[in-house]
């Protein structure tokens, strides 16, 4: 593990993207690391956009997470299952607040990240658009996930990891003009 932090955390994010390098290190050092005392700190805006056959993928880091603070982050009791009702697919209009609100609810992510010898990780948003033809329809599905870049992970919490973002990829769709999310079964 090294002291730069940055680098840290984008080779990280190599298991899923390969993002702009030069513009997410602008982004990065423009934004800085958070505080001791902050849990964590939200980036400005940013996207990467790549074109593969028949799929546009999209890739946004949003947020950079204190690891050494996900204790005093972590919910639990009332205050988890209020978040967790506040933050469902079937109420939320932004996927950012829904995923931060899902680490926060999940003791397994927050020991990974506490235990991790990084001091942060990066927290982003990928979306995946796909053409889906049936007989004569076409219609257009975007699939939403969680992408949280731990540097320095051993291979079993790896797998952990992945599987929570596999399991909280969520469907953005339109359903009679209105913007709709729902869990995506696996």
């Amino acid at each position: 593990m090294s002291h730069n932090f940055i680098n840290d955390l984008i080779n990280a994010l190599n298991r899923v993207v390969t993002p702009d390098v030069a513009l997410l290190k602008e982004i990065l050092i423009v934004g800085g690391m958070p505080e001791k005392t902050e849990n964590l700190r939200y980036l400005s805006f940013n996207r990467y956009v790549e074109e593969k056959e028949k799929k546009s993928i999209e890739f946004s880091a949003v947020a950079v997470i204190n690891n050494r603070r996900v204790e005093q982050w972590r919910l639990e009791g009332y205050s988890k299952k209020l978040s967790q009702m506040v933050f469902s697919t079937r109420w939320t209009r932004n996927p950012l607040d829904l995923f931060v609100s899902n680490i926060r609810c999940t003791p397994e992510i927050l020991d990974i990240m506490h235990s991790a010898p990084a001091p942060y990780s990066l927290l982003g948003i990928l979306q995946i658009e796909e053409l889906e033809k049936s007989g004569f329809f076409k219609r257009k599905v975007r699939i939403v996930r969680p992408v949280l870049a731990i540097p320095g992970l051993r291979e079993e919490d790896l797998k952990k990891l992945i599987e929570f973002e596999r399991k909280n990829e969520i469907e953005k769709s339109r359903v009679g003009g209105v913007l709709v999310y729902r869990k995506v079964n696996h």
